[in-house]
């Protein structure tokens, strides 16, 4: 017989490696990175400050809508090309890029207004990767994917940013005038996308006609989309900006961080666990070193198998007697020391207790009792199964159209 807490921790370690996002190139994920730091700084302050501050989450939820959104959401797939042969914005399958971009702009301007700054910069990340990915050329036309010698050219034109970065003259903000927010989304969206289609026949033409694997034209295109779409980005930021009409909040001189308890399952046997995030002073969920001490014994806290998983936080325990005082501690480099516990005070009883942990008042957390748990064998292959299907269907959808 196989327990139920090596199922569980077998299982989450196979879940968190399939959700998680690998390190590709293009404008996949580094692409996407390079191009969400750069615009921040196109930006006028207070806000250049403010969202510089933040490139790092930024750059990370870029790349959300490869890595997770299009697993989870099946209208993720058109939200990244459109196709302008055929385009019509009643027919979903010629490419919803356009409401998109549209779509999760308002949804910025409407969390900047409300101080939603964790919602923000999920769709800032989100509809920067929108934009950018207009200024790929192969995803504003029917014939996504041309062969040539074998090789699918969409995959050769997003490598092609990483490949050739430093070959690539990247403007500054002194190169061009200060940003002016965009009067209309959708017309903008189609400008780009007909700028990006306008370069097709000489990249067909050198890619398939000519059989060359590159050529210093094509570096010269490359380099003219990665210093659009960081423009791009840049401009569709500050239209939400503007449509707020707010300065940014003010970035704190020591951001500390704070710890969020969100579930308590402790047991005296079975797998007990502790879900949590981790925030700055403004509420942004933020990546840290999470351990619980407990006793004399450390165990660090590992990424939740969430979606988006960043700043959030489980810690598996075995089965045990918790009595006393749980210490959550949360670091990060450049940030001040979270510091949470909770006071377990029944073993036997189960007590229904809101939980509310901070760093200055301790919570009293009930320990339900629990069982020593089994999984019949044919359960845990059945469920071996469904993560193997899952890690098949999400490298099938990660090299299918639009990533």
């Amino acid at each position: 017989m196989i327990s139920l807490k090596h199922v569980t921790v077998i299982l989450l370690s196979l879940t968190l490696t399939v959700a998680m996002p690998t390190s590709v190139t293009g404008w996949s994920v580094e692409g996407h990175h390079a191009i969400s730091t750069v615009a921040c700084k196109f930006l006028q302050n207070p806000w250049k400050d403010f969202f510089c501050y933040y490139a790092w989450l930024l750059s990370e939820t870029s790349q959300y809508p490869d890595t997770f959104y299009r697993a989870a959401d099946p209208n993720e797939g058109p939200r990244h090309y459109i196709d302008l042969e055929v385009w019509s914005p009643n027919n979903p399958s010629t490419g919803t890029l356009p409401q998109a971009v549209n779509e999760f702009t308002l949804k910025m301007e409407s969390e900047i207004r409300s101080g939603q700054w964790n919602e923000m910069f999920l769709d800032a990340g989100r509809v920067s990767h929108y934009v950018a990915d207009l200024t790929q050329p192969y995803h504003t036309t029917v014939n996504y994917n041309p062969v040539a010698n074998g090789v699918g050219l969409h995959e050769v034109l997003d490598s092609a940013l990483a490949d050739h970065w430093a070959e690539l003259h990247i403007l500054t903000p002194s190169d061009v005038e200060p940003l002016t927010p965009v009067s209309n989304i959708t017309r903008f969206v189609l400008d780009l996308a007909r700028q990006s289609h306008s370069f097709l026949p000489t990249i067909n033409r050198t890619l398939i006609d000519e059989g060359l694997q590159w050529s210093p034209e094509l570096t010269q295109i490359i380099q003219n989309r990665t210093n659009t779409a960081i423009l791009a980005v840049a401009r569709i930021w500050y239209t939400a900006i503007a449509g707020a009409k707010l300065p940014p909040p003010n970035l704190p001189r020591v951001n500390d961080l704070s710890i969020h308890v969100e579930d308590v399952s402790l047991k005296t046997s079975g797998i007990s666990t502790i879900r949590l995030n981790v925030t700055d002073l403004l509420g942004v969920k933020t990546y840290a070193d999470v351990r619980l001490h407990a006793g004399g014994s450390v165990i660090r806290g590992q990424v939740a198998n969430v979606l988006p998983p960043v700043g959030e936080y489980v810690v598996i325990l075995g089965p045990g007697n918790y009595l006393g005082n749980l210490t959550l501690t949360a670091e990060r480099d450049g940030y001040g020391t979270a510091v949470a516990t909770l006071t377990v005070t029944h073993v036997q009883t189960a007590v229904s207790t809101e939980i509310g942990v901070s760093t200055s008042s301790p919570s009293t957390v009930p320990i339900s009792p629990g069982t020593e748990g089994y999984l019949p064998a044919q359960t845990i292959v059945g469920i071996f199964v469904m993560v193997v299907a899952l890690a098949v269907l999400l490298v099938y959808l990660r090299r299918s159209k639009g990533s």
